[in-house]
């Protein structure tokens, strides 16, 4: 499975309150384009909570995106025309503060714990240390990092699903992130309660032992829009 993931920021003429709703409307938008929806098996888009007082939340970024599927070229609008192309583009510009390539990545999933994704989720973008090669930070994160991420997730009964995801191209030049973590929670109380309690604290410190964690970026969010409605 193939995963689109994009951490985004809005049009600085779209409100906070807005934000949403105009999110969904480019969801709307995009689905008259056959060669995009048809190759989505899921998405969610995941609206920024507001969670001050909880530790290393990031309130930098609007929402996450997340759509899978099956085929690469389907996700990354390959088949568009240059027409439709320029189309996506004008939309992309009214909803969000630059166009989505610059924040969007493609990636390979590793599922640590199966199951539907929940109401809320924790998502981390995670950048190596600088002096670590990315066969290196591949090493630790699909290996060691993964086994004790699955040991500590596993007697939490609110997380539903634990991703990792793995980018197929090299970080993008604004936002050069190595890897990235789904945590699903059953709601935003359950996921609050999660970090405020800290039952997510040893794989923290795992991450903090090979990552960058300053030019990482973690966001809480909540899910606003999903497709197809029964997943």
């Amino acid at each position: 499975m193939y995963k689109l993931i994009y951490l985004a920021r809005r049009n600085p003429t779209v409100s906070r309150a807005d934000w949403p709703r105009t999110w969904r409307s480019h969801a709307v938008f995009a689905s008259q384009f056959p060669v995009l929806e048809s190759g989505i098996a899921y998405m969610r888009y995941c609206n920024r909570l507001e969670a001050p007082g909880l530790p290393g939340i990031s309130e930098a970024h609007d929402g996450v995106a997340i759509a899978a599927g099956d085929n690469l070229d389907a996700l990354n609008g390959a088949g568009f025309s240059a027409a439709d192309r320029e189309k996506i583009d004008e939309d992309e510009l009214r909803v969000f503060d630059m166009l989505t390539p610059n924040f969007t990545f493609y990636c390979t999933e590793a599922v640590l714990r199966d199951g539907k994704p929940g109401e809320a989720a924790l998502f981390r973008f995670i950048a190596r240390k600088p002096e670590a090669t990315r066969d290196d930070f591949d090493l630790r994160f699909g290996g060691s990092h993964a086994e004790l991420a699955e040991k500590t997730i596993g007697p939490l009964a609110a997380v539903t699903r634990y991703v990792h995801n793995r980018p197929v191209h090299e970080p993008l030049p604004l936002f050069p992130f190595d890897g990235i973590v789904e945590t699903w929670f059953s709601g935003a109380d359950e996921a609050m309660a999660a970090i405020a309690d800290g039952d997510l604290r040893k794989v923290d410190e795992d991450l903090a032992a090979f990552c960058d964690l300053e030019r990482s970026v973690t966001v809480l969010t909540s899910v606003c829009h999903h497709w197809p409605k029964d997943w």
